[in-house]
């Protein structure tokens, strides 16, 4: 509950953020091009004022998911293209922050990988056939994501353990609807699930970034 707390006030702007966010996903449609670059341009405001040790690294990242944000919202397979790339760097920029913390225990993250590599496999087994195409970059991308929760999962008990942990799961889910709805699977609400897990996701992973690096000053 302390993450939601101790910095109020962009707790309660992220949030209208995210109700905007969905408003403007059916209504006043228009707006969506402010709202959705907001997501992580105010994440990214935060993380320069409230990290006391700011990682380049981290910034880099935070970057390229706005720019991947932005890049989305344009309805053609090179804008799509582009927007998965910006992602896939912002993925592997995580995963370098996230194994600085990594856990000697081998055996242990053994076991929290394996799980985590069968639900990828799986998944890209079922959007295989209508993949066509997009097979390449797609199994890149799963591959991509699925290294990022795994180094984040095989972390030392750090204090920013949990929420990060709960926000690259999110993450993970918000990509698979993005692949079982474009790909074949569309189901409904998946727009509103889509962007409801990943804004989510961002901010418990950038959250629990901050937390963590205020613990090693």
């Amino acid at each position: 509950m302390d993450i939601l707390l101790k910095y109020r006030s962009f707790t309660i702007w992220y949030i209208l953020i995210i109700i905007a966010n969905l408003i403007f996903l059916s209504w006043l449609t228009d707006y969506k091009m402010v709202s959705k670059p907001l997501i992580m341009a105010s994440l990214i405001g935060f993380y320069i004022g409230a990290a006391r040790q700011q990682s380049p690294v981290f910034i880099l990242a935070l970057i390229f998911a706005m720019l991947g944000d932005i890049f989305l919202m344009f309805k053609s397979e090179a804008f799509f293209l582009l927007g998965l790339g910006c992602f896939l760097i912002m993925q592997i920029l995580y995963t370098i922050t996230f194994l600085k913390d990594k856990s000697p225990a081998v055996r242990q993250n053994i076991y929290k990988a394996l799980p985590v590599f069968i639900i990828s496999v799986m998944v890209i087994v079922s959007l295989w056939d209508g993949l066509h195409d997009m097979q390449l970059p797609v199994t890149i991308y799963t591959a991509a994501i699925s290294s990022m929760v795994v180094s984040a999962l095989i972390r030392k008990n750090v204090s920013w353990y949990l929420p990060v942990v709960v926000g690259v799961v999110l993450f993970m889910m918000s990509d698979a609807a993005i692949a079982f709805s474009k790909f074949g699977f569309p189901f409904p609400c998946a727009e509103y699930f889509i962007i409801l897990t990943y804004m989510i996701a961002q901010f418990l992973i950038v959250r629990g970034v901050v937390e963590r690096d205020e613990k090693e000053i």
